[in-house]
């Protein structure tokens, strides 16, 4: 979400966790200041001093009187001695009498700190926006909206899909999701419905590999799917721990749909505990729920435990695709 405090109209003041939006509207506000013709852009990838700074924006060009400064994760929020007070101080009035033929754009990845005196002074002068990662439980509600945007509805199957998936995902941003949604519509081409189907076909490159259908073959115990489909899921450590984590995260919620179901849980309590937000997702836990024993989702969950701290101690002797292939012939 990006939030906005209206100052100057010629120095902006982007930051947050989201960097490729950031990057995007840094772009978009050099090329519609100058109307699509800027002029070369001096930028401070992580460098530059006051003295510097100021050199920039106060010299301009013998031919043209435009300047556009990028000043990206400048050192001087980061660190700086109680010497460059004056020119801290110079280099705000700066920016605070800065001419029309000026743009600059102070670019930020992450978080600043709100209590610190040039952070607070920036937010006052600089047109100030907030750039951070999308919540994943918002994800679908966004990309349907995106969708509906470019004419395609997304039947009813599609949405729980399409929230079961994205729910999972740890970062997305904006961009990410309108990438997806750019593609999506290119694959529906003349139809106006956005199908499961057609989701499935167009989601894989980013989910590792095929998880969710690697999932679904794992809790149908198809084992020799799983055997041919484990090295494309697994393919590092980074993919290990996350697809790891995902099968965890699913067995953990098989297990405690078994656990209330036996001790006579209301069922609102049960979607509740689960996090099944809509009457697609109630659907799909009780179909895979249905799959799995309880005594075997704690077997897995312990096994996984298990090979998870053998590794860390680099003292395993079990290899994932065992542990995988001994759970398909339970």
């Amino acid at each position: 979400m990006v939030m906005k405090k209206v100052n100057k109209n010629n120095c902006f003041f982007l930051y947050g966790d989201d960097p490729v939006s950031a990057n995007i509207r840094k772009r978009s506000l050099i090329a519609s200041y100058f109307h699509g013709n800027p002029p070369d852009v001096t930028l401070f990838d992580g460098n530059g001093s006051f003295d510097e700074y100021k050199n920039a924006l106060e010299g301009q060009s013998l031919f043209t009187a435009e300047t556009a400064v990028v000043i990206h994760n400048p050192p001087f929020l980061k660190r700086r001695s109680e010497k460059e007070d004056k020119k801290e101080e110079i280099f705000l009035q700066i920016l605070k009498d800065l001419s029309p033929e000026i743009l600059l754009v102070i670019l930020v990845d992450g978080k600043v700190d709100k209590r610190t005196k040039i952070v607070k002074t920036l937010l006052s002068i600089c047109t100030a926006e907030e750039y951070s990662l999308m919540n994943p439980r918002d994800a679908a509600g966004t990309m349907i909206r995106m969708l509906a945007d470019e004419g395609k509805r997304v039947d009813y199957e599609a949405r729980g899909y399409l929230e079961t998936v994205l729910s999972s995902w740890e970062q997305i941003s904006s961009p990410l999701l309108q990438t997806e949604c750019d593609k999506i519509v290119l694959m529906c081409g003349n139809r106006d419905t956005v199908t499961r189907k057609l989701l499935e076909a167009a989601l894989p490159d980013y989910m590792n590999q095929g998880i969710f259908r690697f999932t679904d073959a794992l809790l149908d115990k198809k084992a020799a799917v799983v055997l041919e489909s484990a090295d494309r899921v697994f393919t590092d450590i980074p993919s290990t721990i996350k697809n790891l984590g995902f099968l965890s995260s699913k067995f953990r919620k098989i297990k405690i749909f078994h656990e209330m179901k036996r001790c006579r849980r209301p069922e609102s309590e049960i979607k509740e505990a689960l996090g099944a937000r809509t009457s697609w997702m109630w659907r799909n836990m009780q179909q895979e729920a249905s799959k799995v024993k309880e005594r075997d989702a704690e077997w897995f969950l312990l096994q996984i435990f298990n090979y998870q701290m053998k590794t860390r101690q680099g003292a395993s002797d079990l290899e994932l695709k065992d542990l995988l292939l001994t759970y398909c012939m339970k």
